[in-house]
């Protein structure tokens, strides 16, 4: 089946995957696509089209999640079985496909309907989750102590009257944590307490920015990161990534107004590179020509696996353009939701106001334990334990990527973090592309990402993003079996 009768509003602010996904909803929906018709291949409908392959392949994957499509023995894409569509076919609605309009969106505002319309697989419980750390080490009876004895002796003040920027007694911790962990030297009255770091995102991006404002982010870079600043009504500005770092000349070309730029110089996210000096040091000097301000996230930097410590972006900033964010998610778990900004003197007072217009604070009791948690030395303990871990992991997975499937993927180890990328070899992306990999796999019960996904331009290298926080070394070597099996390697 061909859609060459579709026509793409390149114009619209609905991107164009979404278009087509919703142009072959509305067909199915309307019976115009009935139960098993078969579609052209994505070459050749990119082709009619006028758009690349990837966006084909992006608006095809969000109607296999949708249960509309299924794939062929061949490799090709088909409508699902009738018995699926039947009962919605005689009540649905039918969706408005010639706007583009998303599906069960409700009465939001236009930029929170391409919001919540897109697509990103993050499964926190897969083993391989990027960013996921094992939480089987983490020692829950000190922990549960200190929650406890914070119910049962809570001071009257911290009950009643919690500061927005967060209890004195958090922050004094965490100035403490971050100049003995990170080398980074503040005050408690520079730390702002958060519920992690796309809360702080989202707090900044709001205090800072104004409708319209430019923002560099990292190409490929953090999804959640692009919510946060979209949702703030940021213009979003792809600034690319190469094995130093942001480019920063790249950036000035591309956005030369812009106001904010959002980085993780230690530990990029996905491709787990460090920027280099000499890009932090341009980075710097035209953020305080130009009165724009970076944002550092320190993305899993605790986790260093040599060493040598990688020095904060923060600690070379001598005019106070970085807003340092950090999070306990990661080092302790997700569900915590307790993070911090290490604001520059002259946000501090508007960020605790700010925090208190907003959300008033994060929880106390949890801080109140998180401060107990720290001055008994519990967290600098089960950090150093756990470093040692996630490096015999990394280690275990790359030695299973190069042995097992060699001509397939190459990896590089990174100096820090829970995650690395495994690039396609030539031979690999001859046979599929990453989305198509991890939809194979993810039929396969395997879960792993695909590093296109993290692009908001079209991807230049295809890849996989392996977590190895939650992946025990003595299983590397079987996952990574499964997985090559899976996508057939070395079967050609």
């Amino acid at each position: 089946m061909s859609l060459a009768g579709m026509h793409l509003q390149r114009t619209s602010s609905i991107a164009l995957h979404q278009q087509i996904a919703a142009h072959m909803r509305s067909g199915i929906l309307r019976g115009i696509f009935p139960a098993g018709t078969q579609f052209l291949g994505s070459r050749e409908v990119a082709r009619e089209l006028g758009c690349s392959r990837m966006v084909v392949l992006t608006a095809w994957e969000l109607l296999y999640a949708e249960g509309y499509l299924e794939s062929t023995p061949r490799g090709g894409v088909k409508v699902a079985s009738v018995s699926q569509f039947q009962a919605v076919v005689a009540v649905a609605p039918v969706p408005a496909a010639e706007t583009g309009a998303v599906d069960h969106a409700g009465p939001v505002s236009q930029r929170w309907r391409s919001l919540l319309a897109s697509e990103y697989d993050t499964n926190w419980k897969s083993d391989m989750a990027p960013g996921a750390p094992d939480i089987s080490s983490f020692p829950f009876k000190e922990w549960a102590r200190l929650l406890r004895q914070s119910w049962q002796d809570p001071d009257g003040a911290d009950c009643l009257d919690l500061p927005a920027a967060g209890l004195p007694e958090l922050r004094q911790e965490i100035a403490n944590f971050l100049g003995s962990v990170r080398g980074v030297v503040c005050t408690p009255d520079q730390v702002v307490v958060t519920s992690g770091t796309s809360s702080a995102l989202d707090l900044i991006s709001r205090m800072i920015l104004d409708d319209g404002d430019e923002v560099w982010v990292e190409e490929p870079g953090f999804v959640e990161a692009r919510w946060a600043l979209t949702a703030a009504g940021a213009k979003l500005v792809p600034v690319p990534v190469d094995d130093r770092g942001l480019c920063v000349a790249e950036g000035i070309a591309r956005a030369p107004n812009a106001k904010l730029i959002v980085v993780t110089p230690s530990h990029q996210y996905p491709l787990g590179v460090s920027m280099g000096l000499e890009r932090r040091l341009e980075l710097l000097d035209w953020a305080n020509r130009n009165d724009a301000w970076i944002v550092e996230d320190d993305y899993d930097s605790e986790f260093r696996h040599q060493e040598s410590m990688i020095a904060s972006l923060r600690s070379l900033d001598r005019e106070q353009r970085v807003i340092y964010l950090g999070t306990f998610s990661k080092i302790m778990m997700p569900s915590l939701r307790l993070g911090y900004i290490v604001a520059p003197e002259r946000f501090v007072g508007t960020f605790s106001k700010g925090r208190a217009r907003i959300d008033v604070h994060s929880s106390g009791i949890g801080q109140l334990a998180l401060a107990g948690f720290m001055k008994e030395g519990h967290l600098l303990r089960h950090l150093r334990r756990m470093r040692k871990v996630y490096a015999e992991r990394q280690q275990a997975l790359m030695q299973a990527i190069t042995t097992l499937m060699p001509d397939d993927l190459h990896a590089s180890p990174a100096a820090t973090g829970l995650h690395l990328v495994a690039f396609f070899t030539e031979r690999m992306k001859a046979r599929m592309t990453d989305q198509e990999a991890a939809r194979t796999l993810k039929r396969a019960g395997i879960h792993v990402q695909p590093l296109s996904q993290n692009y908001l331009e079209r991807a230049t290298r295809p890849g996989l993003v392996f977590g190895y926080g939650r992946l025990k070394a003595e299983d590397a070597r079987r996952l990574i079996a499964g997985i090559a099996e899976a996508l057939g390697c070395g079967q050609h």
